[in-house]
């Protein structure tokens, strides 16, 4: 046998397949025709993707080239950001099926996705303070600290110098950001630089000024008594009473005199009368002796 033939018979002129071999020559001879082919009909299958505008979300691509009339196909739906699947075109053919001899054009149409409002993304910010020396070391008590975090842009923000013992403020640090200013979207940074302060000199003690003394008491003078003066009844009679001289006296500290009472003068009057009447009765009695 051959492949593709098949045998149809002898040739006319071949002596027979089988005998008895004669003087001289035979020759046999098989004819053989070629196998017919029945002839297979084919067909192709493509599959494209685009938008209800006529926007090309995906180019079309083979599914089935030249494949056999009859063999089956499949196609699927895809997914496009932004876009939702709204059907096959009008003109597509089936989405799944058999190959038919030609071809087929295969159309899945979407159509933009509605747009949504978003809400915008606020900006924010944050600020942060430290206190350094000189040498930009951070003072104890004066490290990193946050003023604002994730604060608002356009917001206030407020730092202030503080004390330290020892140190002075000097400056603000070149890339600092403002003392007092409104925030921004990121990150700042206030920085305040201080200074060592001189050892201080002790001050010259000042010599101490005695306390002045208290004024003394001016001592208060004992009053002096004027005692019983006797006298004797006459026709001018004057009755001496007991009478009490009391001198001035000076108040403690001050100086001022304290006047004797008018009732008191009086009396003292009346008394110098009576002794000097007294002394004139005597002088007339050793005048008459």
């Amino acid at each position: 046998s051959f492949t593709g033939y098949h045998f149809v018979g002898m040739d006319k002129k071949s002596d027979p397949a089988t005998g008895v071999v004669s003087e001289g020559t035979k020759h046999v001879i098989y004819v053989y025709e070629k196998d017919e082919t029945p002839e297979v009909k084919k067909g192709s299958v493509d599959v494209k993707y685009v938008t209800t505008d006529g926007k090309v979300l995906e180019d079309v691509t083979k599914v089935k080239d030249n494949a056999p009339v009859g063999e089956a196909y499949t196609t699927e739906e895809k997914s496009f950001d932004g876009y939702h699947f709204v059907g096959m075109d009008k003109t597509s053919d089936s989405a799944n099926g058999k190959v038919t001899e030609g071809d087929k054009h295969i159309v899945y149409v979407y159509e933009k996705d509605p747009e949504v409002p978003t809400t915008p993304v606020e900006k924010k910010g944050s600020v942060y303070v430290k206190y350094v020396d000189e040498n930009g070391n951070e003072l104890p008590g004066g490290e990193k600290t946050i003023v604002i975090k994730n604060g608002k842009v356009g917001s206030y923000y407020f730092t202030t110098e503080k004390d330290f013992d020892g140190y002075k403020f000097s400056h603000m640090s070149e890339d600092s950001a403002n003392a007092t200013g409104k925030v921004i979207e990121g990150e700042q940074l206030v920085v305040y630089v201080y200074t060592k302060n001189n050892t201080p000199q002790p001050e010259p003690s000042e010599p101490e000024v005695p306390a002045p003394s208290e004024k003394p008491e001016t001592p208060q003078e004992e009053s002096k008594d004027v005692t019983d003066v006797p006298t004797k009844t006459s026709t001018s009679k004057v009755n001496a009473e007991k009478v009490t001289v009391n001198k001035a006296t000076v108040l403690p500290q001050t100086g001022d005199k304290k006047e004797n009472n008018s009732s008191v003068m009086g009396l003292v009057s009346l008394g110098l009368a009576g002794l000097l009447g007294l002394g004139i009765k005597r002088k007339e009695e050793k005048d008459n002796h």
